[in-house]
């Protein structure tokens, strides 16, 4: 757990400290043990790193790491949540007045997120494949192959707890069509790390770009369902107040949703590209 955790904190520094230093801490980090110290230095130093980020020799302009990105939207998905369903009686009733359309947009929402949820699971099933097809053939696969097992294995009890919660809510006819909004993109962006790992092997390329695609389907659908949702506000007349958190919501878990799909399309066709070099072949 720990040695994952100095991995990731390695992964926070600016890209042009990883560029210059990477290779040679995290070789210092894997030769000795991994130590509670360790970790809060390491997160230390990419503090600092970003903090006189125009000292780093080759530094471009100042971008915000997607590991960053995705942890600040997750925090503020979880903020947003309950404020976001503060008045959903309310406003289901007056939706509900308009007939039986207001019942249909919610279940096409609450199905369309569901499916967006399952998509993303699934889109892991794709590189279970690859790996068990490669890590028998590559010494570099099987490593990578061993790095994702632990990664999942770590990442398996905050996935189980996003479906959990996703699963286990009653707020009522409009609360279940909305509570996948702020869910799903948290469940992405736990997937998200590894098809990146994964794509460190060139032989898994075409299968993370496979992954990339359900992921992007399941990004299209999360936008889809918030399109119905927005549709049963507009029915419900529901306030300022109650749009407000709901519609940050929605922005927040769309963009995180399409970083993360983006993300490993992008990483996918790297990977796909670099095929035809290793075997002779056309992709």
């Amino acid at each position: 757990m720990l040695r994952w955790l100095a991995e990731a904190a390695l992964r926070l520094y600016p890209k042009a400290w990883r560029e210059r230093y990477g290779d040679e801490v995290g070789d210092l980090v894997a030769a000795r043990p991994v130590r509670p110290r360790t970790v809060a230095d390491l997160l230390a130093g990419a503090a600092d790193a970003w903090l006189h980020h125009r000292r780093i020799p080759g530094a471009g302009p100042l971008r915000v790491p997607l590991a960053v990105s995705l942890v600040t939207g997750g925090f503020l998905l979880w903020f947003l949540w309950r404020p976001g369903l503060g008045d959903l009686s309310g406003v289901w009733a007056r939706a509900a007045a308009a007939g039986p359309i207001a019942d249909q947009l919610r279940g096409t929402a609450t199905s369309v997120f569901v499916a967006a949820g399952v998509t993303a699971l699934l889109s892991l099933w794709q590189l279970g494949s690859a790996v068990r097809v490669h890590s028998f053939h590559d010494q570099a696969a099987r490593a990578t192959a061993r790095r994702m097992l632990r990664t999942a294995a770590l990442l398996a009890v905050p996935v189980a707890l996003v479906v959990v919660l996703l699963l286990g809510q009653s707020l009522g006819p409009l609360g279940t069509a909305m509570t996948g909004g702020f869910f799903v993109p948290n469940l992405m962006a736990l997937v998200l790390p590894l098809p990146l790992i994964a794509s460190a092997v060139p032989a898994f390329g075409p299968a993370v770009l496979a992954a990339g695609r359900s992921l992007a389907v399941a990004a299209l659908m999360n936008g889809l369902a918030w399109l119905a949702v927005a549709v049963l506000l507009v029915l419900g007349q529901a306030s300022p107040a109650f749009v407000t958190p709901v519609a940050a919501g929605a922005l927040i878990g769309v963009s995180m949703t399409a970083l993360v799909a983006g993300h490993t399309l992008a990483r996918g066709r790297t990977g796909a590209v670099d095929i035809p070099s290793l075997s002779g072949t056309t992709v």
